[in-house]
């Protein structure tokens, strides 16, 4: 039974090599608009060119996400590392657990949508409706649920690592 739920594990080396195949495909869609963007600096330098310098931007920091997305799955979940191995890795790659593969999703979720408002008010050359307040108030949103969320894990997980002094010693009054 063990060495079945062993092997189920590579089901996670299918799902990094997924997310790392996706950021290949962000990356290329990423270049792509930034190249179209050197044909609207001839045609029209304004807004257009403004508006896929952004899109190529989100595309490419969305790449970039996946990249490390995929990367902690597999380093986290599906390889063994000695200490030695895991020392010599930055730490952007080294994930210990579910809660911080959770924690990383929402943070890549808040920063696409941040990009992405950036973007569409780029793109917009009128006045915005009140409806477009709607993404940045689910960021904020999702920003406060992940803030609850890791400072309910943080008291209860991360030991105290600054050692309590010992309180000073009180000077007592000479009475002679």
């Amino acid at each position: 039974m063990i060495n079945i739920l062993l092997k189920l594990r590579f089901v996670m080396a299918i799902a990094s090599i997924g997310v790392i195949a996706a950021a290949g495909l962000m990356f290329w869609e990423g270049l792509l608009t930034l190249w179209h963007a050197f044909a609207y600096v001839r045609t029209d330098p304004d807004l257009a060119v403004i508006a896929a310098v952004m899109r190529a931007t989100d595309k490419l920091l969305f790449a970039i996400v996946l990249v490390i997305f995929g990367c902690a799955i597999a380093l986290g979940f599906l390889v063994d590392l000695s200490p030695e191995q895991r020392a010599a890795l930055p730490s952007w790659m080294i994930i210990d657990s579910v809660a911080e593969l959770k924690n990383l999703f929402i943070q890549m979720i808040i920063l696409y949508l941040v990009v992405h408002f950036a973007t569409l008010v780029a793109e917009t050359n009128e006045m915005l409706q009140w409806n477009a307040l709607v993404l940045p108030v689910s960021i904020l949103l999702l920003a406060g649920a992940m803030r609850l969320i890791s400072s309910g894990h943080a008291g209860h997980h991360q030991p105290n690592l600054i050692p309590k002094r010992p309180p000073a010693p009180v000077d007592e009054p000479d009475h002679s």
